[in-house]
């Protein structure tokens, strides 16, 4: 596979290469240098245009450039950002050297809804990701590379499991973005870093409200890289990398379990289980049969796990076409002892671009991705959990290598994973992207184009889930000879079963728009009207079978016909847009922005299919101003700009405004089994979508020559008709599921600031730092919910007029020291405190009735959601070498710690070493509550803050070091390029708990795979 992959790519670059050679033919070499006429720097990345032959370049690192030229050609231009054009007469020259006269700083582009606008001209909230900063982050995906590059952008990445390790990401802490790829809804995930041209994130109402009911959540936009005009430049680039978990707690040894046991028992008023002469020989390992000590974390994982990425990738072209090709790999492996999970992406990209004439524009943009997950029969889920259940006393395997039975699981996790014995996970996705626009410049009015847009997005996606069973084994001592014992695949009660699901979707985008961008004396006025198609549709379906004759052969036809399934669906999705936008300023002084889009879903019933969503924004450039003259020489830009637009959000599932009918359980009817139909929800024919309006001022600034830009940000979100279930207010005994209804209302506020310094020393020497900060709350306006009669209940237990997310339970005041203190403080065992002792936790009596119950609830956690995103950027380049730290954190939120991970011996197990500081009457000062025989206590472990940690943390999210090997030496060797790369990645984190448990973990219990740091090289070559 991977072997016609690469013939296939080496195919395509030499025919790419050949088409090239032939568009660049010339009769003549012009080369030179570009140099700054002030300091006689070189200027790296110059562009040179020679004109009738629509050919250029770009200089190198030394400011040279070599361009290769038509007979016919008069004139090069020169260009180069903050620096003045030149346009120089050829004559009879072969060698041109040119002196740059700085000037007017370019304007940055922005890439925004269905368009592009300059920087100065933004009016609503616009952040964009630099899209080198993310290309130094060797992440498996690019959601995982977002974190602390943008304000206003929330990453939380929940795994660092292979194939399963994306982030979550959110504007502005308000759910689930849009994510636009090149003009259509797509995913970040599926792409290769180095596909990317540049990351846009439209945070308020006026940039995201074009999208109608798909972006009132924020939108992210991202565009793939385009051709450049010069020679075809080949670049390849790898990344090696060595993985290891960020963290994750030790388990106890034999020793510490057999402690631990007996403090346990010795609680309950039990005789002890282990002799002191039994823990002392687990101590010394003398007996490794009859008293193991055994390691099952050490068992299950490495310390290192390697993942490689490759790219390669081609860009080229003149002013009639331009071209960008692009091939990328990545295998990623696990940390797990055995060879059973890892996951494999290739991304193969054309875009292409050509001038047909001088009105006709076309792009074709081409990229197909295809993404292989193995993994074994038992999910990471089960493996962690067994994990924190394994009992050091129990051996993994008799020393003739047979696996022993356990007696804490009747599953073996290390056997079940190893060659795959309890089964396997597969799963293949194939994606297929097809982009084609054709844009019209109407030379009869100027400034007026035509275009006409089309996109295909086709996903197939395959999965095969086999469990089978395998033989575990007890030594019998009375024999000598082992009884055998059958472990049952994960979930099953059948010693074979198979499943295997199939789907695949077409998603469809059509548009068509008219834009009209002209300039007069001083006016600029800019058009949009765009009328916008969307269309989803897909199948599946999955057949199972179990009891199979043999667990060798594992397809669906060797199942048994007993006790077999197939089930199967459809959905079909269609929006329709109209789209209009208006852009006006005079003198780049002020500005005007107004837009709206008249939105359609067929996810609603007729009458409530159709909304209006509008948005305006304005903005000042004080620094044009005649009397901010004074001050241009230290604040060059000051720009004040604020916005209010509606957007929405239709995010649900279609045709709640239809009753139905859904199947349900089966009952046997002679012998046969006859499915049942049962009513779905009631109906709601008002059902419509969530209506979001979003407010915000801003300020944009640059100093001290453009060296210093700050940005900031203030707004607030009101959401209302939010979709939910009236089961607060509306009792149970209805005897039907209730139909969803419009009914919460939220709101959201917060700000955002950015700040970036980049400092040119001299020649040799440049830095720059980098500042993202943001907060962003959510406030539940009103929630459906019961009525709560006590008003001291009332007050700390309702919702509406709350943060969302906050944990509610009881306080806790410490652990209980002594009997007499027990004796004296409020009934908490629903008794007389009987069954309290010392080492128990205390809590608070909020109410002061003498009894601690359900009315001493309070609000005591900010939840899983950080209210708070911080980073800093720190870079610096000396010559050949570059080198920055990202720092990134957060804070205004908690992890819960629940389950296993509070105690040892919970449902029998074994624990955490962390729990070994529990109290006991020497060690009083201790963090956990005393043990009890079995890990149960229903006071100790009740929901309260005595479980709650603060998660606020500092990450030292990317340390990267670049090495640009010596321009001479690369003459030598034929190549333009050539970059060493060391980096790494999540290397350590600054947190306040003690559990050694990632901030960003997502399960109270540990059972996950852990987030991974990682050490990173590579080369990047250019030629």
């Amino acid at each position: 596979m991977i072997y016609h992959f690469a013939r296939c790519i080496r195919c395509l670059i030499f025919g790419l290469l050949t088409l090239s050679a032939s568009m660049l033919g010339a009769q003549s070499i012009i080369s030179g240098v570009v140099t700054d006429i002030s300091s006689g720097e070189p200027l790296i990345g110059a562009t040179v245009l020679a004109d009738n032959t629509n050919l250029g370049t770009v200089t190198d690192v030394d400011g040279k450039y070599s361009l290769a030229i038509d007979s016919e050609s008069r004139t090069l231009t020169i260009t180069y950002v903050g620096y003045k054009s030149q346009v120089l007469n050829i004559n009879t020259r072969v060698l041109i050297d040119i002196s740059m006269v700085e000037g007017e700083f370019l304007d940055e582009v922005v890439v925004v809804g269905y368009g592009k606008q300059s920087r100065t001209k933004l009016t609503s909230a616009v952040s964009t990701v630099d899209e080198k900063a993310l290309k130094k982050l060797p992440v498996a995906n690019v959601s995982n590379g977002l974190e602390g590059l943008a304000a206003g952008l929330f990453v939380r990445q929940g795994s660092g499991e292979p194939g399963f390790s994306g982030s979550s990401f959110e504007v502005r802490n308000f759910g689930n973005a849009l994510v636009i790829v090149d003009g259509a809804p797509g995913s970040l995930d599926e792409l290769d870093a180095q596909e990317i041209e540049s990351i846009s994130i439209l945070k308020d109402a006026a940039s995201a409200a074009i999208y109608g009911v798909q972006g009132g959540n924020g939108v992210v936009l991202v565009t793939t890289r385009n051709g450049t005009i010069g020679k075809p430049k080949l670049s390849y680039s790898n990344q090696y990398t060595f993985a290891s978990f960020t963290a994750y707690p030790d388990v106890l040894n034999s020793e510490q379990y057999a402690t631990v046991l007996n403090e346990g028992l010795r609680n309950a008023g039990r005789d002890p289980f282990y002799s002191e002469e039994q823990v002392e020989s687990y101590r010394s390992g003398s007996d490794p049969v009859n008293f193991p000590n055994e390691d099952w974390k050490n068992l299950l994982f490495r310390d290192q796990s390697f993942q490689q990425r490759h790219n390669l990738n081609i860009a080229g072209g003149n002013e009639k076409i331009r071209y960008f090709v692009s091939a990328g790999f990545l295998d990623q492996g696990s940390n797990y002892t055995e060879d059973v999970l890892s996951y494999q992406q290739y991304n193969i990209r054309s875009n292409i671009e050509a001038s047909l004439s001088d009105q006709l524009t076309l792009r074709l943009n081409l990229a197909g991705r295809r993404r292989v997950n193995e993994a074994p029969g038992y999910s990471a889920y089960n493996i962690f959990r067994e994990l924190s259940r394994a009992l050091p006393t129990n051996i993994a395997y008799y020393p003739d290598g047979t696996p022993a039975r356990p007696s804490f699981s009747p599953n073996h996790i290390l056997e079940g994973i190893k060659d795959f014995n309890a089964g396997y996970y597969r799963a293949n996705n194939n994606n297929l992207d097809a982009k084609l626009s054709l844009q019209y410049d109407v030379k009869q009015v100027e400034g007026l184009s035509l275009k006409s847009y089309a996109s295909l997005v086709y996903n197939t996606n395959y999965q095969k889930e086999w469990g089978k069973s395998y033989e575990l084994f007890t030594l019998n001592r009375n024999s000598g000879n082992y009884d055998v014992f059958i472990a049952s695949p994960e979930g099953s009660f059948s010693e074979t079963v198979l499943t295997q699901s199939l789907g695949f979707g077409n998603d469809y985008v059509l548009q068509e728009s008219v834009n009209y961008d002209r300039q007069f004396s001083g006016h600029s006025v800019s058009v949009l009207a765009l009328g916008e198609l969307q269309k989803r549709s897909g199948q599946n379906f999955f057949g199972r079978r179990q009891d199979f004759q043999s667990n060798l052969i594992d397809q669906l036809f060797a199942g048994s016909n007993e006790n077999k399934d197939a089930n199967g669906g459809e959905y079909r999705e269609n929006r329709l847009g109209l789209i209009s936008r208006l852009a006006y300023d005079y003198k780049l002084k002020y500005f005007l922005e107004t837009s709206f889009r008249y939105d359609g879903s067929s996810k609603f019933a007729p009458g409530n299919e159709w909304g209006f969503f509008p948005s305006v924004s304005a903005g000042w450039r004080v620094s044009e101003e005649p009397f901010f003259q004074a001050l241009r020489s230290t604040i060059k830009d000051l720009k004040f700009r604020g916005s209010i637009g509606t957007a929405g959000n239709d995010g649900t599932a279609g045709y709640q405004w239809l009753s139905g009918f859904t199947y349900n359980f089966f009952f046997g009817i002679n012998d046969t089994a006859i499915p049942t139909i049962d009513n779905t929800a009631l109906a709601n024919l008002d059902l419509t979508w969530e209506t979001i309006t979003t407010k915000n001022v801003g300020v944009d600034m640059s100093l001290f020559n453009k060296d210093l830009t700050i940005s900031a940000d203030y707004f607030y979100r009101e959401k209302n008709g939010v979709l939910a279930f009236a089961s607060g207010s509306v009792p149970s005994t209805l005897g039907v599921s209730l139909a969803a209804q419009n009914l919460h209302s939220y709101s959201n506020q917060g700000y955002e600031i950015t700040l970036n310094y980049n400092k040119k020393v001299n020649r040799d020497l440049t830095y720059n730092i980098g500042v993202n900060f943001s907060r962003s709350r959510e406030t539940a306006e009103f929630i459906d919910e019961a009525l709560i009669e006590d008003e001291f209940m009332r007050e700390n237990l309702t919702q509406t007029g709350n943060y969302t997310g906050l944990r509610r339970g009881y306080i806790s005041d410490g652990l209980f020291q002594t009997p007499e203190e027990i004796e004296q403080a409020a009934i908490q065992d629903g008794g007389t405190n009987a069954s309290l002792q010392p080492g128990d936790v205390k809590y608070v009596d909020l109410n002061g009735d003498n009894i601690i119950d359900v009315r001493d609830q309070k609000v005591f956690g900010n939840g899983d959601k950080p209210a708070y995103n911080y980073s800093l950027n720190l870079g610096v380049t000396y010559k050949s070498l570059e080198f920055s730290v990202l720092l990134t954190g957060a804070a205004g939120y908690d992890i819960y710690i629940d389950g296993e991970a509070q105690s040892p011996l919970r449902n029998g197990f074994n624990g955490y070493d962390y729990q070994l500081d529990y109290w006991t009457p020497e060690n009083t000062g201790a963090q956990f509550p005393r043990i009890t025989d079995g890990g149960f206590n229903d006071n100790n472990y009740r929901y309260s803050d005595f479980w709650k940690r603060d998660a606020k943390h500092l990450r030292v999210k990317n340390v990267f070091l670049r090495y640009a090997l010596p321009k001479s030496l690369m003459n030598k060797v034929g190549l333009e390029d050539a970059k060493l790369v060391i980096t790494g990645h999540n290397l350590f984190v600054l947190k306040g708990y003690d559990e050694d448990f990632d901030p960003q973990m997502q399960s109270s219990t540990g059972w996950y795979y852990p987030q991974t740091k990682s050490y990173t090289f590579g080369i990047n070559i250019s030629l």
